[in-house]
């Protein structure tokens, strides 16, 4: 049978289904089982029906599955912001017709992923975490794969979806220098986060303003675990620190805890910031003062911008540029 014979309804003759199935199996768009899109595309491909969605279809081979990557090497239940992103990740896949498989990977350690790639379950990942030395963006390069990163990105051929953090971050700083705090300390987490470098380069960016430089001994990075976020704690208050800037809300509430164990008062003895917001800082006593992004929106245009680029080749990075500054009690003092 040739080309010219082959037509959507004679397909769905010759297969016993509607043109509708037909043309849904073909388009890719609508809801259709995986046994039933295999027998129109092989048939396809026998009697040699190629139109342009077809060809598509036989080049990408469309599972209708996405990848969201998690690290697993922190505790989700401490950070608000993966399953919230998360939310909206899944929200737009599930109105595009698409599921979400769930991945959790450690840096340097891709078996999960690589299996599900490997047994060709997906059809594209969103990377939900930014790393300076990146193995899994590495990966999907060298194997093209379709992928978003949420976070920016070292690597100019990577589509991501970001806050605007340097900004807000540079923001908030000159909030509190207008004030005329003049100890202002920072504590960070791991530098091979590329939120990490953003914020800090923010927090920089806040005193060219004031012609100020922060000072060394009040900055303290790399404290991922609760020991080094205390002893940071420990050092800053010895130092006479007036404001403790938390770089994320979960070293936020580690060093409340500190702080509160050594009975110093917010924010009468010490003032505090986050440049990230969540339920936890809003819910304390003292309510604190943090950056808010939307995290759920974040999520849904890193998706939306993953099926723009299945379906339609798109290659657009985009950069949200709305969050808020929320002033709260930790930064009114008590007079």
């Amino acid at each position: 049978m040739g080309n010219d014979k082959v037509t959507i309804d004679s397909i769905a003759q010759a297969l016993g289904c509607s043109k509708t199935t037909v043309s849904r199996a073909i388009s890719g768009k609508g809801r259709v089982s995986k046994e039933t899109r295999k027998r129109v595309l092989d048939y396809c491909r026998e009697y040699g029906y190629r139109s342009g969605s077809v060809s598509k279809a036989f080049d990408c081979s469309r599972t209708y599955n996405l990848a969201a990557v998690l690290p697993a090497d922190q505790e989700l239940q401490e950070i608000p912001f993966f399953p919230t992103c998360l939310f909206g990740i899944c929200e737009w896949a599930a109105k595009q017709d698409y599921n979400v498989f769930v991945v959790s990977i450690e840096k340097n350690r891709l078996t999960q992923l690589q299996k599900i790639i490997e047994k060709r379950k997906i059809d594209g990942v969103i990377l939900m975490r930014a790393l300076v030395e990146d193995s899994a963006v590495e990966y999907l390069l060298r194997n093209k794969i379709p992928f978003v990163q949420i976070g920016d990105t070292k690597n100019a051929s990577t589509i991501h979806v970001d806050h605007d953090s340097v900004r807000a971050c540079k923001e908030m700083t000159e909030f509190l220098l207008e004030r005329e705090i003049q100890r202002i300390a920072l504590i960070g987490g791991d530098m091979g986060n590329i939120v990490t470098q953003k914020r800090l380069a923010g927090f920089y960016a806040g005193f060219t303003l004031f012609h100020k430089v922060p000072k060394d001994k009040l900055i303290y990075l790399n404290c991922d675990t609760n020991a080094k976020v205390y002893e940071a704690v420990e050092q800053i208050v010895e130092n006479c620190a007036e404001c403790i800037v938390c770089m994320d809300d979960k070293i936020c509430t580690q060093v409340l805890k500190k702080l509160d164990k050594m009975r110093i008062l917010i924010p009468r003895d010490l003032e505090i910031v986050s440049f990230y917001d969540s339920l936890a800082l809003q819910n304390y006593s003292p309510t604190i003062t943090a950056l808010k992004f939307d995290e759920e929106e974040l999520g849904r245009i890193a998706c939306e911008k993953l099926i723009d680029r299945l379906e339609n080749g798109g290659e657009e990075s985009i950069l949200l540029t709305e969050y808020s500054m929320e002033l709260r009690e930790s930064t009114k003092k008590i007079i």
